[in-house]
């Protein structure tokens, strides 16, 4: 079982930082990388934590691909954030041991601000992402500019309340609000505590963030082009969700509710052991999935954790049994089939799939084996979008692997029964 955390100080251990940081690994496609930031309001929802009952409100990175050469380099993280002491304290707590880096802004990323659209892209698919608890849409920036380097638009959300810091233009810095979403009291499990557990609420409001950003995308695409450099070059009808953790889970709820995405992929964003729960009809999706998750440990527990979760040994083991036919019914009803991509959890943390945990190497052997994870991560999430979304091969998903870093690759053929 792994134990989801609502904020990143909590997936993290506090270490002494060297002044310089590592750079972030340059993107691998090629295109160049453009991006722009934008504010959209979603006013068909009303924001419950908001002063004044306003709308819902969402800062949003637009990554997409691009001709630019050079150009201003778009800032890893929003100056401002630093310039008042309680946003301040709070980044303190999140970066760590980047902390000085970021502000200072030797983090760099590779993209242009608002760099030209790749003039040899005519309409690209796109991906809308999703940040872990607790998190925030710039400390995945390895992944996102990976993705538009190789010619996809990529749509990062922050979720407002439910980051770290969302820093919105008026100068208004709306901080991470843990007490949100209650843990559920009852478990859909037996034997299994209700706090291992997410909030389905908290799904469901994460999964219509997803679809907000997918309309905004095709409302932005009937304006002005000279508004956003992305604007007429998205093709709406290739469009994926993914993301990290809780964002993870919340992406293929947004693929269950909402068929206008064609793919989806969780990273290792488990509740109950579970990438998502399945519907009344014991159905999961009717799209292409992939869960990109590590490994649960194999160890038994011992007579010590046995007795802090008040079971006896045979109790724990049909526990773990009853949690793993979750896991796989999950895998075996998505209606295009679906992927497993089990990651060794001695070489990776839950964060690995972030930039942190790269930015707060102590030394360059650190930094290399992150680096390691990063490009696993980035290169299996791509070769799953490029298969549903370009039709490509898609070798890196067949049975065998030479990764190191990689237990299985698991494959799961849609059902043949009717739903």
């Amino acid at each position: 079982m792994r134990q989801l955390c609502l904020a990143a100080f909590l997936c993290t251990t506090a270490i002494a930082q060297a002044p310089d940081v590592p750079p972030l690994p340059k993107p691998t496609g090629s295109f160049a990388v453009g991006r722009v930031t934008v504010h959209w309001t979603d006013r068909s929802r009303t924001e419950p934590l908001s002063p004044d009952r306003a709308p819902r409100e969402l800062m949003v990175d637009v990554w997409y691909p691009s001709d630019a050469a050079s150009g201003p380099t778009a800032e890893y993280l929003d100056r401002s954030a630093f310039e008042r002491p309680a946003t301040a304290e709070r980044l303190r707590g999140y970066l760590r041991g980047a902390y000085d880096a970021v502000k200072a802004g030797r983090v760099r990323t590779h993209a242009i601000e608002r760099g030209p659209f790749a003039r040899s892209v005519a309409r690209a698919p796109a991906l809308v992402f999703s940040h872990g608890g607790g998190e925030m849409r710039e400390t995945y920036t390895a992944q996102l500019e990976d993705l538009a380097s190789h010619g996809y638009v990529v749509a990062a959300i922050t979720h407002t309340y439910d980051a770290t810091l969302a820093a919105f233009p008026d100068g208004r810095h709306v901080l991470l609000a843990p007490a949100r979403w209650p843990r559920p009291t009852v478990s859909t499990v037996e034997g299994l505590p209700p706090g291992e557990e997410m909030n389905r609420d908290r799904l469901r409001w994460g999964a219509d963030d997803f679809r907000f950003v997918y309309s905004q995308l095709n409302r932005e695409d009937e304006t002005d082009p000279a508004r956003y450099p992305f604007v007429g070059r998205v093709d709406l009808l290739r469009v994926g969700a993914f993301g990290h953790s809780l964002g993870g889970a919340a992406a293929a709820h947004a693929c269950q509710i909402d068929r206008r995405f064609s793919a989806c992929l969780n990273q290792d964003g488990l509740s109950a052991f579970a990438p998502f729960y399945l519907d009344d009809r014991g159905w999961g999706m009717d799209q292409a999935f992939m869960l990109i998750a590590r490994a649960p440990r194999n160890e038994p527990p011992t007579d010590a954790d046995l007795a802090k979760m008040n079971m006896t040994r045979q109790q724990a083991d049909a526990l773990v049994a009853r949690l793993k036919a979750r896991q796989l019914a999950a895998l075996q009803h998505t209606g295009k089939g679906s992927y497993h991509i089990v990651l060794d959890n001695t070489k990776t943390t839950h964060a690995d799939f972030g930039d942190l945990p790269l930015l707060q190497s102590r030394d360059d052997a650190e930094a290399a084996a992150r680096a390691r994870v990063l490009a696993t991560v980035r290169s299996y999430t791509r070769a799953f979008f490029d298969q549903q979304l370009k039709g490509l091969p898609a070798p890196l998903l067949d049975r065998t692997s030479t990764n190191e870093l990689v237990i299985a690759v698991d494959a799961y053929p849609p059902p043949t029964r009717e739903r």
